[in-house]
Order: C-alpha cells, then structure tokens, then sequence
C-alpha cells in the first residue's frame, strides 16, 4: 500500500481559521438552473471538476473530458485483476484526481483511494482503509482536513450511514451521522455523492431522487444538520463543486449517461426589478480627469462620494508616473461639477512588504458617529499575479473626514486562501453601511469583492463576486460568503461581478449598482439589482434589464464604464464612475431620469 502524498495545497488551506457557513441564499430560497447537459458513456456512478476539465466516472472507467465542448482528452479503464471494483466519486486536488473506491457488494468488504494524474489519467496511489462494513461513497478535500462518507444499504442498515473526517495523516478527528429527515429520502439505498458548496455547507445526495440535501456539519461529532431539501435537474449519484466556477455543480443522470451542469440560483434572482434606472450621461465627461505632473497623472480611478452641505467630496484613487496609486478626495459645488478642488494623497502607502506597499485604492469613506470617520481602501502589495496581488482591505480614520491616517499595518479583511472559496486568492472594496433589521437593530453590512481564481484564460483570471461580511462595530468583520456570482446567461456579466455600491432605502429596500465584466464587451459595464433583504438580489426577468451604463461612443468611456458611486441628489440619482483604463481617461458623471 502507497501512502497519499500530501502537498502544498494541504498547507494552504491549514491556515483558514473557521467555516464560512451562510449559503449564496438562505437555504429555504435555494434552487439550481441548468446550464448544459451532454451524454458521455462513463456518467454512471459519479463525476469530477476541476479548471479545464470534467471527469465522468463509472465502476471501473474514468473518462476526462474538456469543458465547454466536451471533447474527449484521456481515458482510463481498470485492467484485469484490478482491486478497483466500484468507483463512486471523484475531486481533484492540485492536479491529482481522488477516487473512492470499494468492492461493494463483495464481502468482505475492502475499501479504497485510489489516485490518479488529472491530465492523463495514470494510476498513481492507493490508499487502502481498515473499515470494512460500510462502503466508501465519496470523498472530499475541505478546510484543511480529508472527508469520507461510508454508506450502510438496505431498511436495516442505512442509519449507520455516517461522514468522517481526517487529518493530513488519516488520523479520524470527527465522526457524524445523518438526519432522520435525509435518511427517509436515501432510502431503499443510502447516501452517494457529497460536496462542499462555495460558502461551506455540504451538499449530499441519495441514489435516484431530483434532489440536494443542504446539511450543515457541527464542531463537535454528532449528527449534520439538515437545512433545506433543494431540487436539482440530476438523478442523485456523486456530484463536484466546480472550484474554479463558484457556484457551479456538476452531477450526471445515470439512466441516460449524462453529464449536467447547473448553477445555484435563488428563486427571486429573476423577478421584477422594483425600481430601474436610466441615466442621462453628463455632457462635460470626463469631469475629473489625470494631472499632469501630480499624483494623480496617470490615473483618476474608484471615485466615492460624501455630501457635506452643498458640496461633494469626491473620493478617489489616483496613479502617478511612478505607477504609484494613492487616495485624494476632490471638492465642488454641487451646482457645478466642472470646478474641483484636489486635496492628496491622504496618506502614504504602507511599508514595503506590506499589503498595500504598492497601491491603496477603492475608497469608501463612511461617518460612524460624529466625531469618528473610517475609509475603507483595497490594498496592492506590488507582488503576485492577477487579483492575487490584492491581499487586504485596509482601514484609515479621522475624526473629520478631512484629515486621515492608516490604521496599522494590518488589513481588517484578507482573502481565505481555500480553493473553491469566493474570495480565495484576493479580496477588494465595495461598499460599508450601517442597516435597519427588522427587529429594530443596526448592523454595519461590508459588501466587498472576492477574487476565487487566477490564470491565463480570461473567465479564470478576471472571475470575481460579491461577497458579505458583517460588524457590530465597523472594525470586526465575519464573513458571510458570496451574495451574488457572474451570470453565465447575460453575456455582458457572464465573467465577473464586483465593486457592490449597496444603499438602503426608506422603505427597507436595498439597491445595489455593481460593475459587472461579460464577452459582450470583455471590460466592464454597470448593473443593478434589488434586494428585500440585502442577500437575495433580483436582476430582472431578461437579459439587460439590469444593464444601466455601458461603453459608449468613440473617446474617454468607449472601452468601459466601471466603479460607479451613486447619491440622492433632489429627486434624482447621481452617479459617478469612471472609463476607459480603470480610469486613464478620469472619471465621469450621469444623472438619474
């Protein structure tokens, strides 16, 4: 027997300090749209995703195949003789694909890992397991820790079904059982398939029913939690997170030999918008361009807007010659936004080595009580590639919102570093405000960017979501996952969906305009959405119902419009937002109609 290696990989995810529990949606408002389905001759037990490729998996065969067009890349079929009897799931873990394995109904029961290379198929190693009565269904890698279900078949037997987790050296550091209310629907069989859903809850599956079980799964051994019964356009079997995907699962239906893809929704994302907004550009766009010489030359970017009287201040990130990014804030007249007065940058950049040795930029300025200002900016440490060059959200203060310094040296929102995971590799700005709950209390809401995933192609590198945190005290944050991912059937957000701007209004409504990255264009336009709650967000009931500013004409906003900032001005809306370059070209404005 050849023990597992373990890799780097394990040590990533050994730092991640807790379970991310809170669901895209509340686990009642679930539901999954399908994206694709293709017949492939493996889909009959199980199959495995990982960022190029899906894995259709039969008792003895493993096909790999190549997303998007289903072609077929390598294939893999037991020899004569093999132990590998009954395959029942798959997960890929830094180009290694884990198998579970046993020679169910044999007896006496024999169980195993079996490990394979993701990109050829080549058997590498087994891992063999001492439990000998229950079978091995599936296997998970998950927040540092090895997870295996061993499933029990029959009337009699199907309760002893129980989910165990292990160390880095298959050392057993939790033990639990299933719920009565998901034991009812296994039946006559047992448990198949399960899989950790990007924001930590497990999803699991019988043998034959249309259905997901969301389970929650306790600190300490005893029996998972079971939240809600979803609906699903599969046939149970095992079924895989796509990690480089958020939000994106695969299953198959085993009666036909498919393989379907489908994406977790909620079941108001595509009602009515309330209150859509048309804007009318402003005709002296750009009003807040790059100065020469100064350091904000090369770039006006991230504008955020403060109302003190009859003024705005008008936040923002501006990059110099040196291909620094520092924060200044600009004044003018609300009746005449063609004069500004510029004032930065506010404070330095951090130390070198530090989160934000290289730029500080996205902005949000918020008042927490009358004498306390905090500024939120995203920091750039001037190393890594792609997003993960953005390991922290830093905070400034002030007393005035005038005169502002660095709050340490530490971020107060960093990225969490597990791979499936909506803010896994970098983190960003969005927005923070304080909000009315229903029972009467407040509660400051961060909705801030996750970046899940780098790489060459482009929906891998530019993949981004909008994500919660929340506070009681606007320093302290716990995260509370993605609230809203890429749309893959609106091709102008189909890659990425980011820099959330939320208001809440009177009436306890909440709005959001967000910049939103989609194949239409390949670069940014700006979205809107509605939320009764602030975590269920509509988009409207067809494509470009939600698509407020797009590129547009032939000069400074022709390529894209992004990183709007909107206030109530009168009885309309104001918008700021900046175009092409990430604000080469400055920042512009609109007005509701």
């Amino acid at each position: 027997m050849n023990p597992i290696r373990l890799s780097s990989f394990a040590a990533l995810i050994l730092t991640t300090a807790s379970f991310i529990v809170s669901p895209v949606s509340t686990a009642s408002e679930m539901t999954f749209r399908q994206l694709h389905r293709v017949s492939v001759p493996e889909a009959h037990q199980a199959v495995a995703v990982d960022a190029s490729s899906f894995y259709a998996i039969s008792n003895r065969t493993i096909g790999r195949y190549e997303k998007g067009t289903s072609r077929p890349l390598s294939k893999w079929t037991a020899p004569d003789g093999s132990p590998v009897i009954h395959l029942n799931s798959g997960i890929v873990v830094e180009g290694r694909l884990y198998c579970a394995n046993s020679n169910w109904p044999k007896s006496p029961l024999k169980n195993s890992i079996e490990i394979f290379s993701a990109e050829t198929l080549e058997h590498l190693e087994r891992k063999e397991f001492d439990e000998t009565e229950g079978a091995i269904n599936w296997i998970q890698r998950h927040r540092g820790s090895w997870w295996i279900a061993f499933a029990f078949y029959g009337e009699a037997n199907v309760r002893r079904t129980y989910l165990v987790r292990y160390d880095n050296e298959w050392r057993k550091t939790g033990t639990w059982t299933f719920p009565e209310s998901v034991i009812e629907r296994f039946l006559p069989n047992s448990n198949s398939g399960g899989a950790f859903g990007p924001n930590g809850r497990l999803f699991v599956t019988g043998h034959d029913h249309a259905e997901l079980y969301v389970l929650t799964v306790p600190e300490t051994d005893g029996e998972l939690n079971h939240i809600a019964t979803v609906p699903a356009p599969i046939a149970g079997q095992g079924i895989a997170w796509d990690r480089s995907d958020i939000g994106t699962l695969f299953g198959i239906v085993r009666s036909r030999r498919e393989v379907v893809t489908m994406r977790l929704s909620h079941r108001e994302e595509y009602a009515t918008l309330k209150q859509p907004v048309q804007w009318i550009r402003d005709e002296n766009n750009p009003v807040l361009a790059p100065r020469k010489g100064e350091f904000d030359s090369t770039r006006v970017m991230n504008p955020w807007v403060v109302r003190a009287g009859e003024t705005y201040r008008l936040f923002y990130a501006g990059g110099d010659d040196h291909k620094k990014h520092r924060i200044g804030v600009a004044t003018a007249a609300i009746n005449d936004l063609t004069q500004w007065d510029r004032t930065g940058p506010l404070f330095k950049t951090g130390a070198e080595g530090s989160f934000d040795a290289n730029w500080c930029v996205l902005p949000h300025a918020v008042q927490i009580r009358d004498d306390r200002w905090h500024l939120y900016y995203t920091g750039n440490a001037g190393k890594g590639t792609g997003l993960s060059a953005f390991p922290g959200i830093g905070m400034a203060t002030s007393s005035d919102g005038m005169t502002w310094s660095r709050s340490g040296d530490q971020p107060v929102l960093t990225p969490s570093g597990e791979h499936g995971d909506p803010d896994a590799i970098g983190i960003a700005g969005g927005s923070v405000l304080q909000v009315r709950q229903k029972d009467g209390s407040t509660q400051w809401r961060f909705y801030y960017t996750g970046c899940p995933t780098t790489g060459k192609p482009h929906a891998l590198n530019q993949q981004k979501t909008i994500c919660l945190a929340v506070s009681d005290d606007a320093i302290h944050w716990e995260k509370r996952g993605a609230v809203m991912l890429r749309d893959p059937e609106r091709d102008y957000e189909d890659i990425a969906v980011a820099g959330a701007v939320v208001h809440q209004e009177p009436d306890g409504m909440f709005r959001m305009w967000y910049s939103a990255i989609g194949t239409r264009w390949g670069f940014y336009s700006i979205c809107y959405a509605e939320s009764d709650d602030g975590i269920h967000w509509r988009r409207g009931t067809k494509s470009d119902d939600n698509l407020q500013l797009s590129p547009a004409g032939d000069g400074w906003e022709k390529q894209m419009v992004e990183y709007p900032t909107v206030i109530r001005e009168g009885a309309h809306l104001r918008m700021f937002y900046c175009g092409n370059g990430y604000g080469n070209s400055g920042v512009g404005t609109a007005i509701s109609k």
